[in-house]
C-alpha cells in the first residue's frame, strides 16, 4: 500500500492544513477584503483539485487491497507519487504566498554602529518590488532586533501603520544625554528625511502590541525607497494600507522623538496625513508622557482613556481627544492626581486678539482654530456625511504638499475614488479638482465642497471652489491677498452643515471646464440703489442687494443696463463647532452663494452671503432653478509659482469686558479663560516627580 509515499502526502496535508488555518485565522481578524485575492484564489482551485484526485487515489488504493489485483500496482504507485509530488508542490506555492518571508533581521546595535543607511534591497534575500512588507514588533522589543517580513499579497495579518511627517521636531538638547536613546538609522535614497530614532520606534512597537499587534507599516522602512517601480506602486495602495489597518498611531512630531501635548506639530499641515488620520478605523497619538494612566477630556465631550505605554516615558490617547484637546487648548486630567494641561500639539497660532490680564506672563492662543476644527468634525461619530466630506475638503485647502496635484490625490481615496494620477501635470491641482469633483456626483455624491472659506475669493477658474493656497515642502498653506499674505486658515470658519435645518448640498454634474451643474433654491436680485431698507441682503464683500420682485424701477433698469443677471442661491445651514456641544449664540446660520451670469446660461460665484436664522422660512420658500456655474475665466496651467511669504501682524491687547449689566460667557470664552490657566506638560512633570520622590 505504498506505506511511504502516503505518509508523506499526510505530512503534506497536514502542513496545507496548518497553513490554512493560520491563514483563514488572519483573514477572520484583519479587515481586509473578504473574498481572497487573485493568485491565493487560484492556488486554492488548484488545491481542492490535488485533493480531489488525491481522495479518489486513495479510494483506488483502498479498493485494491480488498481485492489484491497485482496488475494494477503500478499504475497506483504512479498515481500516489503524482499526488505526492502535487502536494509537495502546492506547500511550496501557499507558503510563498500566504507566509510572509523574512528580508531583514539586524541587531540594533549592529545597525546603529554601521553608522551606514539600511537598503533593504541589499539584504539577503533581497526585498521584490511590488511586495507589501511589515516589522515584526516582538522581535523589536524583545530580541533588539529589526526585522521586516515580506508578502506576496496584501497581508493577511493585523498591524499597526504609523503616520507621521518625514521633517518633524527636531531633537532636543537633552536627548544626547538621555539614557533611554539608543541611536538612529537612516535609510537610503530618505537622507533628507529625519532619522528614526531607536527609541521613537521602539515606542510605537510597544503601542502596537499593547492592543495585540505584532506587526507595525511605516513607509520608511517598508517601501523600497532605492526603487521607483515599488514607490509608484506603493502608492497607489496607500489609501488600502491605511483602510485595513487594524490600528494608526500618530507620531505628530516626526520619529526621531516623541514629542509633548504642549509643543507644536507640523503634522495638521500636510496634505497626506488627512487620509491616514481618516482611513483606519483606530486612530491614536502616541506621546511623551510622565504622568501615569488616567481619563482625558475637552470641552463637553465625556472622559477618553489616556493609557501609559512605558512607564514615565510615553503615553497613547485616541486622536479626537488630542485634536479636541487643542481645539479647546487644554485637557482636563484625572488619574493619580487631576490637573488641566496645556494642548497645542496640533494648533499654536498666536492670538490676534489677546487680553491684557492675567496671566500676563502667559502668550495668549488662538482656539478653535479652522484647521484643527475641521480634522475634529471629520473623525466626530455623531456628525453625518455632509459634514465630513464638507470638512475634508475644507481640510485639504489648509494643507501642503511639495506638488499641488498632492492635495488632490491625497483625499481622492477619501471619497472612494482612484484617479489616474500619471494624467496630470504635477501642478495641474485644478485639473484634478475638477476630475474628483466630477467622479464624485456620477457617482451620486453632493457638492460638499460648495462654501468650503465664505472668506477667500472664488476661484477664477472653477467658481465653486475658492482660489487655492500656494504648496510646498514645509510650512503652512499661504494665499496672496489685498493685505497681503496671509494663512488660508485666517479665512476658514470652524463650523459644519446641518442639513435637517434646511436643505442638503445639491448634486449634480460638472463638466470637463469645471461648470458645475445643479439645481437649489433660489431668488434673484438685483444691486440696491437705496440702502437701509429691512429686505436687503448684506453680501460678504459688503455689496448690497435686494430681491427682483422687491426692488425700485430704477434698480430694475440699472439691472437690465448691466445685461446680466444675479442670483442668491440657498447652501445651506451651518452650525458652529465646539467639541461636544453646538453653540447657541450663532445667529447668522444661513448661507448662500451670490452667483452673477458672464455669458449665456452660465454663471460665475462672485461672493455670498450670511444670513439670519430668523429668515429660514424665507428661504426655504424661494423657487428651485438649475444653474451652470464655474468658471469665469479658462483653465490656464501655471507651472512657475512664486514662494510666498506671510506677512507678520501685531497682536492687539483687548480689555476683559466689563459691564454694568450681567455677562454671559459662551462656551468660547469659558474655552479660551480654562486654556490661558491650564498648565504646561514640563511644568506638571517636574512636579509630579518631586512628589513622588
Amino acid at each position: 500500500m505504498f506505506p511511504e509515499d502516503w505518509k508523506k502526502i499526510v505530512v503534506n496535508m497536514g502542513s496545507i492544513r496548518i497553513v490554512l488555518s493560520n491563514y483563514s485565522q488572519g483573514i477572520k481578524c484583519s479587515r481586509k477584503h473578504s473574498q481572497l485575492p487573485e493568485r491565493p484564489a487560484l492556488e486554492m482551485q488548484s488545491l481542492s483539485s490535488a485533493l480531489d484526485n488525491t481522495t479518489h487515489t486513495l479510494k483506488k488504493c483502498l479498493q485494491r487491497y480488498r481485492i489484491r489485483f497485482s496488475f494494477l500496482h503500478q499504475s497506483l504507485f504512479k498515481q500516489v507519487k503524482t499526488c505526492d509530488s502535487r502536494l509537495a508542490s502546492l506547500l511550496e506555492t501557499l507558503q510563498s504566498m500566504l507566509v510572509p518571508k523574512s528580508i531583514l533581521q539586524i541587531h540594533l546595535e549592529d545597525l546603529v554602529k554601521e553608522d551606514q543607511p539600511l537598503d533593504i534591497a541589499a539584504t539577503t534575500p533581497p526585498a521584490s518590488p511590488q511586495r507589501y512588507r511589515l516589522v515584526r514588533c516582538d522581535r523589536f522589543t524583545q530580541d533588539k532586533v529589526l526585522c521586516i517580513d515580506e508578502f506576496i499579497d496584501f497581508p493577511h495579518v493585523e498591524y499597526t501603520a504609523i503616520s507621521y511627517v518625514w521633517r518633524g521636531n527636531p531633537l532636543e538638547s537633552t536627548s544626547t544625554t538621555d539614557p533611554h536613546d539608543r541611536g538612529k538609522l537612516t535609510v537610503k535614497d530618505a537622507e533628507d528625511a529625519d532619522p528614526i530614532g531607536i527609541d521613537a520606534l521602539d515606542h510605537a512597537c510597544r503601542a502596537s502590541l499593547s492592543r495585540g499587534y505584532n506587526y507595525l507599516w511605516l513607509d520608511r522602512l517598508c517601501i523600497l525607497q532605492t526603487s521607483p517601480e515599488d514607490k509608484n506602486w506603493q502608492i497607489k495602495q496607500m489609501h488600502s494600507i491605511y483602510q485595513f489597518c487594524s490600528l494608526c498611531i500618530v507620531l505628530a512630531g516626526g520619529v526621531q522623538r516623541l514629542v509633548r501635548l504642549d509643543e507644536e506639530t507640523s503634522w495638521i499641515h500636510r496634505g497626506w496625513t488627512l487620509q491616514e488620520a481618516v482611513a483606519p478605523p483606530v486612530v491614536s497619538v502616541l506621546f511623551f508622557w510622565k504622568l501615569g494612566s488616567g481619563q482625558g477630556s475637552a470641552g463637553d465631550l465625556r472622559n477618553s482613556e489616556v493609557k501609559e505605554i512605558v512607564h514615565q516615558q510615553s503615553a497613547m490617547a485616541s486622536l479626537s481627544l488630542i485634536i479636541n484637546t487643542c481645539v479647546t487648548g487644554s485637557m482636563s486630567f484625572s488619574g493619580s492626581s487631576n490637573f488641566t494641561v496645556e494642548a497645542k500639539m496640533f494648533s499654536s497660532y498666536p492670538s490676534k486678539h489677546s487680553y491684557n490680564d492675567i496671566p500676563f506672563w502667559r502668550p495668549q492662543r488662538k482656539l478653535l482654530t479652522p484647521n484643527v476644527a475641521a480634522l475634529a468634525i471629520i473623525t466626530d461619530n455623531v456628525l453625518d456625511n455632509d459634514a465630513k466630506e464638507y470638512a475634508i475638503w475644507q481640510s485639504a485647502l489648509m494643507r501642503t504638499s511639495s506638488r499641488p496635484v498632492d492635495m488632490v490625490f491625497s483625499i481622492m481615496g477619501l471619497f472612494g475614488i482612484t484617479l489616474d494620477t500619471s494624467a496630470f501635470h504635477k501642478n495641474d491641482r485644478i485639473g484634478a479638482t475638477i476630475a474628483l469633483a466630477s467622479e464624485i456626483l456620477k457617482r451620486g455624491g453632493r457638492a460638499s465642497w460648495l462654501g468650503a472659506s465664505f472668506r477667500l475669493d472664488p476661484c477664477k477658474e472653477i467658481s465653486t471652489f475658492p482660489i487655492f493656497p500656494q504648496t510646498r515642502v514645509a510650512g503652512r498653506a499661504l494665499v496672496s491677498t489685498i493685505n497681503g499674505v496671509q494663512e488660508v486658515s485666517e479665512f476658514m470658519a470652524s463650523e459644519y452643515p446641518y442639513a435637517e435645518a434646511l436643505v442638503p448640498f445639491p448634486k449634480g454634474s460638472m463638466d470637463s471646464d469645471g461648470y458645475l451643474t445643479f439645481t437649489s433654491k433660489a431668488v434673484e436680485i438685483v444691486s440696491a440703489q437705496i440702502t437701509n431698507q429691512q429686505s436687503q441682503l448684506t453680501a460678504m464683500d459688503g455689496s448690497i442687494w435686494e430681491t427682483k420682485n422687491e426692488s425700485s424701477s430704477s434698480s430694475k433698469g440699472n439691472s437690465e443696463s448691466i445685461g446680466s443677471k444675479a442670483f442668491a442661491v440657498l447652501i445651506g445651514w451651518f452650525n458652529g463647532y465646539y467639541p461636544g456641544a453646538t453653540p447657541a449664540q450663532d445667529a447668522n446660520n444661513i448661507r448662500a452663494m451670490l452667483i452673477q451670469e458672464h455669458s449665456p446660461g452660465k454663471f460665475h460665484v462672485q461672493t455670498y452671503f450670511s444670513l439670519s436664522m430668523k429668515l429660514r422660512k424665507t428661504v426655504l420658500g424661494w423657487e428651485e432653478g438649475t444653474f451652470c456655474v464655474g468658471g469665469p475665466d479658462e483653465r490656464q496651467l501655471n507651472t512657475n509659482e512664486e514662494e510666498l511669504h506671510e506677512t507678520s501682524e501685531t497682536v492687539e491687547k483687548l480689555r476683559l469686558p466689563t459691564s454694568s449689566t450681567a455677562w454671559k460667557p459662551t462656551v468660547q470664552d469659558k474655552a479660551a479663560r480654562l486654556a490661558r490657566w491650564a498648565v504646561p506638560q514640563q511644568v506638571l512633570e517636574r512636579h509630579h516627580l518631586a512628589e513622588s520622590k
